[in-house]
């Protein structure tokens, strides 16, 4: 290896023709798309403690995902010198999502899939994500809630769509926020990292399909106000999930 075990900072034993940079790294283990896992849920990740309660649903058929940050920096000269400063801003994320129209909730009702509005004085009502044989069922990663999780926030007026099917963003539903949990595996398993991003809101959403495709895609832009890192024993149902004992997404390796 290139590094030295007992001294990492020593790259005496640095050698291009026979070792690899970093030592240390097995074979064959890795992460890629097969091992990552994207939920949408409610928009604060403090909104989880208390985890039977609030529930998070996984997005499938996700064909793409990209997360970004940027970070405001101000470089600062001086007179009579060649050297500089830099002071340091805000700093802004946004995360891009893709998805294969399959069968099911569109990739906007399973973003809200967490918001419930039982209606009721003119409001629109949001019932619950229906399965395929046209029931309501949610199926979040909470078997104590098979159902939608979040207490109404706001009185929708202005419907987002019908079942399963919302396309109109026009809709007041998206003028409130949504959380959204990123869970990093191995393959092996093993959690590697995961994180909340709260405060999500959904400023671009488009559905595409060509005349020679097969396939109807839809994606959507998000901008989120803050990641939040978590670990697997923060709270009860991210431990769950994330370490998964009741076998739901396979035994951990």
């Amino acid at each position: 290896m290139a590094q030295n075990a007992a001294n990492p900072g020593d790259l005496s034993s640095w050698s291009p023709y026979k070792s690899h940079v970093q030592g240390g790294l097995r074979e064959g283990n890795y992460l890629n798309g097969q091992f990552i896992l994207i939920c949408a849920g409610p928009p604060f990740f403090t909104d989880m403690a208390g985890a039977q309660q609030s529930a998070v649903y996984p997005i499938g058929l996700t064909q793409n995902v990209a997360l970004s940050q940027n970070k405001a920096i101000s470089r600062i000269f001086e007179i009579g010198s060649d050297r500089s400063y830099f002071i340091s801003g805000r700093s802004v994320g946004q995360l891009s999502l893709g998805r294969v129209v399959y069968h099911g909730p569109s990739l906007l009702r399973c973003l809200y899939a967490a918001y419930h509005h039982g209606g009721g004085g003119g409001a629109f009502e949001i019932p619950g994500l229906l399965d395929a044989a046209g029931t309501t069922d949610a199926s979040p990663i909470n078997p104590g809630n098979p159902n939608q999780a979040m207490a109404s926030r706001k009185s929708i007026r202005i419907p987002p769509g019908y079942d399963n099917m919302f396309m109109n963003l026009a809709s007041d539903l998206f003028s409130q926020p949504l959380g959204l949990l990123l869970i990093f595996k191995d393959n092996e398993k093993r959690t590697v990292g995961s994180v909340y991003l709260d405060q999500c809101y959904v400023p671009t959403h488009s559905i595409a399909v060509d005349a020679q495709g097969l396939i109807v895609q839809e994606s959507v832009g998000i901008q989120y106000e803050r990641m939040v890192p978590i670990s697997t024993t923060d709270i009860t149902l991210l431990d769950s999930v994330l370490t998964d004992p009741t076998g739901q997404f396979g035994s951990p390796a």
